[in-house]
């Protein structure tokens, strides 16, 4: 029994897990200057999705077209493999100095109070503003993290454009893939 869990584990993200196992372990590692490129790298995926993909198009083909590849057993579990390895770069970013919970100033902090000073409210404003726009970031980075590593576990039964696409916040960075 213990051989077959073995041999299960070794093959957790398919045929391409040792590429998937090396992002993981890359995003364990970066730096709050790296987030902040892949921030930038990252398309826009926000609270109005028909706008992101009417300013992201390609790319949510490309999502698009390797989720339904790998709902199509490309290889045996790779529904699962795909959707595993999204949920896991999804917690190991969450566990990042990156995400927004792990910064001084949490969402909804800042009230603002008509009873404040002009000076008060402005900055309480400016405190609410900036913490919706780290929110908002974190989610571009937290869904740039899980497509990333789908798109890894379906590489090279995507097409290479499609794999460029999904991995682009990420390329700068060398993370995770081998030519």
């Amino acid at each position: 029994m213990g051989r077959i869990l073995s041999h299960l584990s070794d093959e957790r993200f398919g045929p391409n897990t040792a590429e998937v196992e090396a992002f993981l372990d890359r995003l364990r590692r970066m730096t709050p200057d790296e987030w902040d490129r892949v921030t930038n790298a990252a398309p826009a995926l926000g609270a109005v999705p028909d706008l992101e993909v009417s300013q992201s198009p390609e790319y949510f083909k490309a999502l698009e077209a390797a989720t339904r590849l790998a709902k199509s057993q490309v290889f045996p579990g790779s529904e699962s493999a795909f959707y595993d390895a999204m949920r896991t770069a999804q917690l190991v970013a969450d566990a990042s100095s990156f995400q927004p919970s792990t910064r001084p100033e949490p969402a909804g902090s800042a009230v603002v109070d008509e009873r404040l000073a002009p000076d008060a409210e402005a900055d309480a404003i400016i405190r609410i503003m900036s913490t919706a726009y780290e929110e908002e970031s974190w989610r571009r980075v937290m869904n740039a993290c899980m497509v990333a590593a789908g798109a890894l576990v379906v590489r090279g039964s995507i097409p290479a454009s499609d794999f460029t696409r999904l991995y682009a916040p990420f390329e700068a960075l060398s993370l995770g893939k081998s030519g």
